[in-house]
């Protein structure tokens, strides 16, 4: 990344104003615009080149894929952000655009480690003694709407009966 404050694309209807990953960026001299739809993405990848961008996999017209083709063969790093359960996982996509699509995911404390180091800042990786660096979330993913798990239903008595009867 360059000397002066890293230009980040971040593409997605969960990085809003104000929400801690945005904040977190802009507060360690980064550059972030903000596009909620790949239209927009678009839009602004012609009127800018961006150092980073870091997008959730989903977007309102579909797959956010399309940026690879749009982003390969330039300077720019891709990421990917796909919700689980009740954390993310960062897939990485292009590293100055050359493919690494098919590379391992990225918990959120290990991509914290990576985008400290792409963004040569130390800041944005919280102290997390080193058994807890794998499962914290020290980058939180952007908010999307997850389902929690449905709970398991405990057996009804008329189901104990016939189980107990065959």
């Amino acid at each position: 990344m360059s000397a002066e404050s890293p230009l980040i694309l971040l593409v997605g209807g969960g990085f809003t104003p104000g929400s801690q990953f945005l904040e977190r960026l802009c507060r360690n001299g980064c550059a972030c615009k903000v596009a909620h739809s790949l239209d927009e993405a678009g839009t602004a990848l012609l009127s800018a080149h961006f150092e980073l961008v870091l997008s959730e996999m989903s977007l309102p017209e579909g797959s956010a894929f399309p940026l690879i083709a749009l982003l390969e063969h330039t300077p720019a790093t891709l990421f990917f952000c796909v919700g689980v359960h009740d954390g993310c996982w960062w897939l990485p996509a292009l590293d100055r655009g050359r493919r690494t699509w098919g590379q391992a995911a990225l918990r959120p404390a290990e991509f914290a480690v990576e985008l400290a180091a792409l963004l040569g800042t130390g800041a944005l990786c919280a102290a997390v003694p080193a058994a807890d660096a794998v499962h914290a979330n020290i980058i939180p993913m952007p908010a999307q709407e997850i389902s929690p798990p449905r709970p398991e239903r405990a057996p009804t008595e008329q189901a104990r009966t016939r189980k107990s009867s065959a």
